[in-house]
């Protein structure tokens, strides 16, 4: 007598689907985000120290030129650099809230009497909201000068 045995095959049909599952969940979705956010990070950097390049050049417009009409000597008034800095930030970085950033200026130095230096710091929000916010610092600097037109 001649016994039969049948085996059980298993159907491995869908079996390359759970490992493209797999991988799709576990390589690929942090790739793409990772390359949103670097894409969204080189923006932020760039749009940030474009707005802090006008802040300091707005900064180093703040001229004290009451005192250089009495002196001859050239200095930033450093009360209206801080404000005029302020006011050409907040004008540059308007698109903060529609890319999903914050920005600050976060600080305007007279270094010495005709140069200001500016500082910025932007958090940008990442593609997957459980990974911690990136951090961007960006600084310029800006140098006046007076030139006495002949009358």
């Amino acid at each position: 007598m001649i016994l039969r045995t049948t085996r059980n095959l298993v159907d491995e049909s869908g079996y390359s689907m759970a490992w493209y599952a797999v991988v799709f969940a576990f390589v690929l979705l942090p790739l793409m985000s990772l390359a949103v956010d670097i894409t969204r990070l080189l923006y932020v950097r760039n749009d940030l120290q474009t707005s802090v390049d006008a802040a300091c050049e707005a900064a180093g417009l703040a001229a004290d030129v009451a005192y250089f009409n009495l002196t001859g000597e050239q200095r930033v008034h450093s009360g209206l650099a801080a404000t005029y800095a302020l006011q050409a930030f907040h004008s540059s970085a308007s698109e903060a809230g529609l890319s999903r950033y914050s920005a600050a200026l976060t600080a305007v130095i007279v270094l010495a009497d005709t140069e200001v230096a500016c500082a910025a710091h932007a958090s940008v929000q990442t593609f997957i909201r459980i990974t911690p916010a990136l951090n961007v610092n960006v600084q310029s600097r800006s140098r006046m000068r007076f030139v006495e037109q002949e009358p």
